[in-house]
């Protein structure tokens, strides 16, 4: 199950993207998600290895989540489009990375014992 990981890599993706997108006009709000996007991203693919690595994730999407209110920048887009985001990487980091394991049995169809 490493949907999670591949979900914040997506969402780091999008950060980078997002300025352009949304059409942010606050500098500190493009510089902020096009960092964290790049942070955002490398640390979901290193947690595909290092399952540990995600909760950097944690502390990066509670960052995200802040960022508009310590940074100073309320411009309505940057600051929904973060917070949202920033709750989404927190959430999905949380999410363990482990193998769906599958129980086997020796019964055959209409074979009940």
């Amino acid at each position: 199950m490493t949907w999670p990981r591949w979900i914040n890599v997506v969402l780091g993706i999008w950060l980078l993207i997002a300025p352009a997108v949304l059409g942010y006009v606050d500098a500190y709000a493009v510089n902020n998600d096009r960092l964290l996007g790049i942070l955002i991203a490398a640390s979901a693919i290193v947690a595909l290895w290092a399952p540990k690595a995600r909760f950097v994730n944690v502390v990066l999407g509670m960052w995200l989540i802040i960022a508009p209110f310590v940074l100073g920048y309320f411009g309505g887009r940057a600051v929904v489009n973060d917070i949202v985001v920033g709750i989404a990487v927190a959430v999905f980091a949380f999410l363990p990375s482990r193998p769906v394991t599958r129980t086997t049995t020796n019964a055959r169809p209409g074979n009940l014992s």
